[in-house]
């Protein structure tokens, strides 16, 4: 559900005048919907690949009026105040899965503080419970819903914001499903739409926490099948993709948004650090101190303030520097510091102590990094970390989706320190992560990583000719042996338990 904001609010009691009608192919609902699709609709969804032309929406409609559904159904719901169009609500009924999907809710400009997304929902809902009780004679099964997932979505001009929407969506009981889906090009002048997930709220409570693979894969081939005509299931790559993905799993588990946002109440309590006087920067780095030993590849405490300092002269990139608790009245239990750089991020160090350590809050904390990442508007969409080859950090990124670089990567020297000779340079593994919940390795370009090193070499080495570093040439001599001007990829590393991670 996206919002935007407008200069004319509803005031007073106007609200009290909505009324609540479902489209057909009349002439006076036509005329509603060509008002709706260009005064809200088209506004909201300011993307090509993600629009339908509003022929199409009639032409649905059409298709309906002459019994082409069958069990299934199609629904165009809109409110209106007196005559103007303020919220309205695409959704399918699909009888295979028992499931109605909302194609998106949409709210008009200046009405969102009347709750009208919750209510055009729970409309929504009863539309589809009486479309299963008609077509099935039982209850509902499922609600799902299309959602713009905010690691992978940026609209600064977005409202609500991506963040929060999907946080709103998680209070109204819907859970994302846990795969890879992508929604087909709705025709051949557009492309997929490769930052939306799939939501669902269970309505029946056997599948609370988990939905059949072949349910979930039922319902992606009937959307793609009445939703999208005439697009073909069988003819679309990406719908090829999720089948093979869904054929090798029983079911697919349903995960909190809230969660998966690293949003979940009692997570962590983020302090973002911004200078020297900072009473809780001296705290971390007596924490950072404790979990890292002084070795080549630490640096000493003192630099967190100097790499403030030097992020806020430069300006082309953003260094966060931050004190995590358990409660917001607790002691700092945590630290992390990462770079947010020109087309990709790079973890500093990380660190969990007591009462923080063991508690299964480090992918909340990948989480809220990623968020601000997405934020600092530097175009990134993934990110790197360096780790021990020796230590057990490689396993615990590697749950979370990261990838190896299939190269031997050294380590430049830290900042203030004499430059290494390419054989004395620490040896280190290179990881890279996409925003959001990752299923496979990366399609990563050469281009896009040597690009990152040179930023990693300027930014947080201090390297300001990267092209002239040894260390770099070396890097770059590898990468290029790689095909297909793709990044290959190493085999994951070996498991490990600790909570203490680190990049530096």
């Amino acid at each position: 559900m996206r919002n935007t904001r407008s200069r004319n609010r509803p005031t007073g009691n106007r609200a009290l005048a909505l009324s609540f009608r479902e489209l057909t192919t009349s002439e006076e609902d036509r005329g509603i919907l060509r008002r709706f699709y260009e005064e809200t609709y088209r506004p909201a969804f300011p993307q090509p690949d993600e629009q339908e032309a509003v022929e199409r929406l009639e032409g649905y409609l059409a298709f309906k009026a002459r019994g082409g559904y069958g069990p299934n159904n199609y629904h165009i719901l809109i409110a209106l105040h007196r005559d103007r169009p303020v919220a309205g609500v695409i959704m399918d009924y699909l009888a295979a899965p028992n499931a109605g999907i909302v194609e998106f809710i949409v709210t008009a400009p200046g009405w969102r503080r009347y709750r009208l997304g919750s209510r055009m929902l729970r409309w929504a809902e009863r539309v589809a419970a009486a479309d299963a009780r008609r077509s099935l004679g039982r209850g509902l099964d499922l609600m799902l819903a299309e959602l713009e997932d905010p690691f992978k979505f940026a609209d600064d001009h977005a409202y609500p914001d991506p963040f929060d929407r999907l946080g709103i969506w998680d209070g109204w009981g819907f859970r994302k499903l846990d795969f890879p889906y992508v929604q087909p090009a709705l025709s051949r002048a557009q492309r997929p739409v490769t930052h939306l997930l799939l939501a669902a709220k269970p309505i029946n409570p056997a599948l609370r926490e988990h939905v059949p693979s072949r349910v979930v894969e039922r319902a992606v081939h009937e959307y793609i099948r009445w939703a999208m005509m005439p697009l073909r299931p069988a003819r679309s790559p990406e719908y090829k993709r999720m089948r093979r993905y869904l054929a090798r799993r029983r079911a697919v588990p349903l995960l909190s948004l809230r969660a998966y946002l690293g949003r979940a109440p009692g997570n962590l309590h983020v302090h973002e650090i911004t200078g020297a006087r900072d009473a809780d920067l001296g705290r971390v780095a007596r924490l950072y101190t404790d979990a890292f030993p002084a070795s080549a590849t630490s640096l000493r405490s003192d630099a967190f303030a100097a790499s403030l300092s030097r992020s806020r002269r430069d300006g082309r990139y953003a260094y966060h520097l931050w004190a995590l608790r358990a409660t917001p009245a607790g002691g700092v239990g945590g630290m992390a510091s990462f770079f947010t750089l020109p087309g990709a991020g790079f973890g500093g160090y990380v660190a969990f102590g007591p009462p923080l350590r063991g508690t299964g809050r480090f992918g909340a904390l990948v989480a809220r990094i990623e968020e601000q990442m997405v934020r600092d508007g530097r175009g990134a969409t993934g990110w790197y970390v360096e780790c021990d080859p020796s230590g057990p950090q490689g396993r615990i990124f590697r749950d979370l989706g990261f990838h190896e670089v299939a190269i031997t990567y050294r380590q430049p020297a830290l900042p203030g320190g004499e430059p290494y000779a390419t054989a004395d340079a620490p040896v280190l593994r290179l990881l890279y992560k996409e925003f959001g919940r990752v299923y496979e390795a990366p399609q990563l370009s050469q281009r896009a990583l040597l690009s990152a090193l040179r930023w990693i070499y300027r930014a947080v080495y201090g390297i300001e000719r990267p092209g002239r570093s040894p260390l770099f040439a070396d890097a770059r001599g590898q990468v290029a042996k790689m095909p297909r001007g793709l990044v290959a990829w190493r085999e994951p590393v070996a498991r490990s338990h600790r909570a203490t991670a680190r990049s530096p």
